[in-house]
């Protein structure tokens, strides 16, 4: 039989043993593990000392996008103001006018007409009593002229005018009439007027007729 306080007093000897031992191998580890992790920040002390570190730069600020509307950046065209062609005050509208015939160009085909106002019979004698014209100087005329505007107007004779002289049954055409028209009207007299007749501003008739008494 073995004695109690023998077997008590081996068993905390192996006890602490064992502590020791246990003791030893922490150290040991802790050891261990304090060189590396002192050999590391060492290598990282190294190679930061060793690699040059870019120097750190701030992006620029980037401006805020603009949302723009594409009809405003559009310039909007202006379109050139129409010029409307003026009028000619002097023009005249279709119709049959009473003149004197001042020129004739044969080769560019025009005339050059100063308008009258003609009064017959009754209105004849009030226009010339208006006008203070004795109306014994007149009252044998066929017609009584008035003159109150000088203006000469030159007009282009149309190609197949019709040019009518008293006494001349046969019309001739253009360059022949007008050359007859040169003729009876070089130089000017006032024995003879001419209804002229005006289309579209151009001359498409002359009729040649008396403004005085032949008697």
């Amino acid at each position: 039989m073995k004695n109690p306080q023998i077997e008590r007093s081996k068993t905390p000897r192996g006890r602490r043993g064992i502590v020791l031992l246990v003791a030893g191998a922490i150290a040991l580890a802790v050891g261990v593990t304090g060189g590396y992790a002192a050999l590391a920040r060492g290598s990282s002390s190294l190679r930061a000392r060793q690699e040059p570190t870019a120097p750190f730069t701030s992006a620029p600020p980037v401006a805020p996008a603009t949302a723009t509307d594409p009809a405003s950046s559009v310039t909007p065209s202006r379109s050139s103001p129409t010029i409307e062609p003026t009028p000619d005050p002097t023009a005249l509208a279709d119709g049959v006018y009473p003149t004197y015939v001042r020129g004739v160009d044969v080769g560019g085909a025009t005339v050059t007409v100063d308008v009258l106002q003609a009064f017959v019979g009754q209105a004849a004698h009030q226009a010339a009593i208006g006008d203070g014209v004795d109306w014994r100087d007149v009252r044998y005329d066929p017609v009584y002229l008035r003159n109150e505007n000088p203006l000469l107007r030159t007009l282009p004779v149309a190609r197949d005018v019709h040019i009518t002289f008293m006494g001349v049954c046969i019309e001739p055409n253009r360059r022949v009439g007008l050359t007859a028209l040169r003729n009876a009207t070089t130089p000017f007299t006032d024995t003879f007027y001419y209804d002229v007749s005006v289309v579209a501003g151009e001359v498409e008739g002359i009729t040649q007729k008396i403004a005085i008494s032949a008697c």
